[in-house]
């Protein structure tokens, strides 16, 4: 104990400490302390130099390792894949909204999401909307109306189409001035699918009202333009004959009920008629 005390006593004694010249022994810096803080400041600057040097040493330690760098290699050529692949997948959603909005003539929608259009069908009771199907349109719904796959032909399409409304056709097709046909019918008709696909708009436009446009797959897709209401909302699957919307006569562009119909062939409008037969 009493060694430890001397020991204290020793290192709370004030000391001068100095650097000088050897040659002239002249001294060049000093500055007075005792033990204990030289002591305590020796500590600390030994601490607060080893936390970036342990710091340095754990960062890079992958570096010194052959095992750890192949491992990183292996894990950035993976990410680069699937950035690729997530590259791949929005050039190919930018180019199918590119062709939709050439559907639409570059109208621009009303300012609401797409599918937050409400649904349409509020107080229509379905199965009493005038669809007066032909009988040679209900033997081919009953045919193809389950086949969610059938395979087009453009060749024997016209057996395959079902007519989305008969009536009088008051417009013909022109590529140029006129994408698609009017079809003059009943007021509050339904609107039935030609063929099955996947509802991929379902919204309203001020030049051509409600407008729905269904993708069939191989490369066709069909526009009905003008509805009084929307009976689908996008994402909906539809078959042959399904009621998806109610004519009508919305949007500044018509003048009185009808169907303003479109088929899209390989992002081309195609003549309906070729298609289709809308007379009764």
């Amino acid at each position: 104990m009493k060694f430890l005390r001397r020991i204290y006593r020793g290192l709370r004694k004030n000391l001068k400490f100095s650097i000088s010249n050897p040659e002239s022994f002249e001294e060049v810096w000093s500055f007075n302390s005792n033990g204990i803080r030289v002591i305590s400041l020796s500590l600390i600057l030994i601490l607060i130099l080893s936390i970036p040097i342990s710091l340095l040493f754990s960062s890079n330690s992958s570096y010194f390792s052959s095992g750890d760098v192949s491992i990183e290699r292996e894990e950035l050529e993976d990410q680069n894949k699937e950035i690729m692949a997530l590259s791949e997948k929005i050039q190919a959603q930018e180019n199918y909204i590119l062709n939709i909005q050439r559907i639409l003539n570059g109208e621009v929608p009303i300012d609401t999401p797409l599918d937050s259009v409400p649904p349409s069908n509020a107080g229509i009771n379905i199965d009493s909307l005038n669809s007066n199907e032909t009988e040679a349109e209900r033997e081919l719904s009953e045919k193809i109306k389950h086949d969610m796959s059938t395979t087009i032909d453009k060749k024997s399409a016209i057996t395959l189409f079902g007519s989305p409304v008969v009536g009088v056709v008051s417009q013909e097709f022109d590529k140029k001035t006129h994408p698609g046909i009017d079809v003059v019918t009943e007021k509050d008709r339904a609107v039935k699918a030609c063929f099955s696909g996947t509802v991929v708009y379902s919204g309203y436009t001020r030049k051509d009202g409600y407008i729905l446009i269904v993708d069939h797959g191989n490369k066709y897709i069909s526009v009905y333009k003008h509805n009084k209401r929307v009976l689908k909302k996008a994402g909906a699957k539809v078959q042959l004959g399904d009621p998806i919307s109610i004519v009508g006569s919305t949007g500044e562009n018509s003048n009185g009920p009808h169907l303003h119909f479109e088929l899209w062939y390989d992002q081309s409008p195609v003549n309906p008629a070729d298609y289709i037969n809308f007379k009764r």
